[in-house]
């Protein structure tokens, strides 16, 4: 008798509610996480640190759980959370891509789904049936402005690296038709409390301002010894152009040979200048440190003045001005300036 009470109690047992089950597999994984970053900022050696950094939790057992969650509750609203997650949070395992396809299909027309709509603008042209799909079932307004912009976003960055001009000019005026109606229909619209019209203001500018051929737009600011300068003092030379940071890795590799660059070209007519996007302070230790040979700017932040003019998605960036202050590469590899330079007269 006692043990039927108690199969009876546990059968009894209230589940959770679906968003609290959902709210907790994410807090479970996230903490998990933020308790092992925090070993390693306590780690006193680089092989404790190394040790740390090896384990750090793997986003696929919650993954698991939470596709479990989704295909059992498909018709509740909160599952909408788990779906978001799955495609933001889990996106390089199986689980992930599940999501990713449902968000197309049978989450298409549900509301809750912007943040994640919005992130397929780093999906690329593969991203492009599903957002079709929502802005053509969904009817709220969030969502179906993600979807405009995330799509507008892809066929951006499509034109912007596009060596086949009849692909790049369609992929600009697809860009063009979503901005252009997200910006009449829905330039009110925020997520996560950015507005996307703001965002789309930027690719607009880059599009038209920021192409080879273009006038370079104007940079200007101080030197680590306070002197102003600008872009458009060197005007009659060519310049190399390199946004960079302390804080970014991939920079580092590149500093060495943008000296050399400067050292080997400085009798043909060619400068080389930098803009800096660290703090003041820690701008002029990464001077220091690389031992930077060139003329640098101070932006102080990732989204300083020049920095946010020229819509900087990736660290470096180099861009090559010509004598007459027109753009004649953009993003492209030190390797192609220096060609270009040496066969310069």
């Amino acid at each position: 008798m006692l043990l039927l009470l108690l199969v009876s109690a546990a059968a009894q047992e209230p589940v959770a509610p679906l968003a609290a089950q959902i709210r907790g597999l994410i807090d479970e994984y996230e903490n998990s996480v933020r308790a092992n970053t925090q070993k390693i900022i306590a780690a006193t050696t680089e092989e404790e640190k190394n040790k740390y950094r090896s384990s750090i939790p793997s986003a696929g057992p919650c993954a698991t759980k939470m596709m479990q969650l989704v295909q059992a509750n498909l018709d509740q609203p909160e599952v909408v959370k788990a779906v978001s997650w799955l495609v933001t949070g889990a996106a390089n395992f199986p689980e992930g891509q599940e999501a990713l396809k449902m968000l197309g299909t049978t989450f298409a027309d549900r509301k809750g789904i912007a943040e994640a709509v919005k992130q397929l603008e780093y999906h690329g042209l593969p991203a492009e049936p599903l957002l079709k799909a929502v802005i053509e079932k969904n009817t709220h307004r969030e969502e179906k402005a993600a979807a405009l912009y995330a799509l507008g976003a892809i066929h951006f960055k499509n034109f912007d690296a596009s060596a086949d001009r009849v692909s790049g000019e369609a992929s600009k005026n697809k860009a063009l038709e979503c901005f252009q109606q997200l910006n009449t229909d829905y330039a009110e619209v925020t997520i996560q409390g950015f507005k996307l019209a703001d965002f789309t203001a930027k690719m607009l500018f880059e599009m038209t301002n920021l192409q080879v051929g273009c006038e370079a737009p104007e940079i200007e600011g101080k030197d680590a010894e306070g002197v102003s300068f600008k872009l458009s003092d060197y005007r009659g030379k060519h310049v190399i152009v390199i946004f960079w940071g302390g804080w970014c890795h991939a920079c580092h590799g590149i500093l060495p040979l943008m000296n050399q660059a400067a050292a080997q070209l400085k009798d043909k007519n060619v400068v080389v200048l930098g803009v800096n996007t660290d703090i003041e302070s820690e701008a002029k230790k990464a001077l220091a440190d690389h031992q930077v040979a060139f003329r640098n700017l101070l932006d102080n932040t990732t989204s300083g003045p020049n920095t946010s003019l020229y819509n900087l998605r990736n660290f470096p960036t180099l861009y090559l001005i010509d004598p007459k202050g027109l753009i004649a590469i953009k993003n492209g590899s030190l390797d192609a300036m220096m060609n270009q330079m040496n066969s310069a007269k």
